[in-house]
């Protein structure tokens, strides 16, 4: 409606508000607040706009946390392809246009945050990652409204390797007494979802304490993965010679090998 038509509409209703005041001001004022009110797209785009306000925060984040930590923003509206921007997306494998997480979706979901504005120091979980991420995530908000998130996921990877080298260290120049009691040590069961689930978790130890991958992996040091394997009776199952050969990137004859050594010990 054009202002002309909209004054005219004004003095139309001014000139008959004497003879019904109440209608003529449901009907001025139920259209000018139907006109200011915005429509979902609107608010959609507005929410939009708000978050990409933070496109240059994700930038400067990712640089100065370094390459070990990603920074994400998400965009609550899209789930489907919630990742707006990004740093370091080599830490988790995505990129602008990946999926939101469980933990997002269960948020805007249940709308449940007990009215905090960030929740640090969790777990995240990748496929591509040996270890757990170190996770964050800042709550966005319009209106009092959650419209997308701020996260911050550090690779603890590099942090482990230096834990196990000061261990060894430690171990090396500061031994500790044994003991002279008769107490076992504690059992340990690990629980499994596949035969290769052993192997691989045997080779990651072992590739943790030396620094090098599987694929790197010396003579030696598959000959101790061979044997911790054979400790934890991984060869009772069936085919275990051709999987632990496939991990460590030799052939089923070697690996046949390095278990009669580990036997003849």
């Amino acid at each position: 409606m054009s202002a002309t038509k909209n004054d005219a509409k004004e003095k139309r209703l001014s000139n008959n508000w004497k003879t019904d005041d109440f209608e003529n001001f449901l009907e001025y004022y139920g259209e000018v607040a139907t006109k200011r009110s915005s429509s979902p797209r609107e608010e959609k785009r507005k929410d939009a706009e708000y978050i990409r306000q933070f496109f240059p925060l994700v930038k400067f984040l990712g640089e100065v946390l370094g390459s070990e930590t990603e920074v994400v923003l998400h965009d609550a509206s899209r789930p489907d392809k919630s990742v707006v921007a990004i740093a370091n997306g080599h830490v988790s494998g995505r990129s602008v246009g990946s999926p939101a997480t469980d933990l997002m979706l269960k948020i805007m979901g249940d709308g449940n945050t007990d009215n905090k504005d960030y929740v640090v120091g969790y777990e995240g979980k990748t496929r591509q990652n040996k270890y757990n991420l170190l996770s964050s995530t800042y709550f966005i908000r319009r209106d009092g409204r959650i419209i997308g998130t701020l996260c911050i996921n550090s690779d603890q990877t590099p942090m482990y390797a230096l834990q196990q080298a000061v261990n060894l260290i430690n171990h090396s120049y500061f031994p500790e007494a044994e003991s002279s009691g008769d107490s076992e040590a504690p059992q340990e069961e690990n629980l499994i979802t596949s035969v290769e689930d052993i192997a691989t978790q045997v080779i990651a130890e072992v590739s943790a304490k030396t620094g090098v991958t599987a694929a790197k992996l010396s003579a030696e040091q598959r000959l101790t993965v061979i044997r911790e394997l054979s400790d934890r009776g991984y060869f009772n199952f069936k085919g275990a010679i051709a999987k632990v050969a496939k991990q460590l990137n030799i052939s089923e004859s070697t690996a046949y090998r390095y278990l009669r050594m580990v036997q003849e010990e």
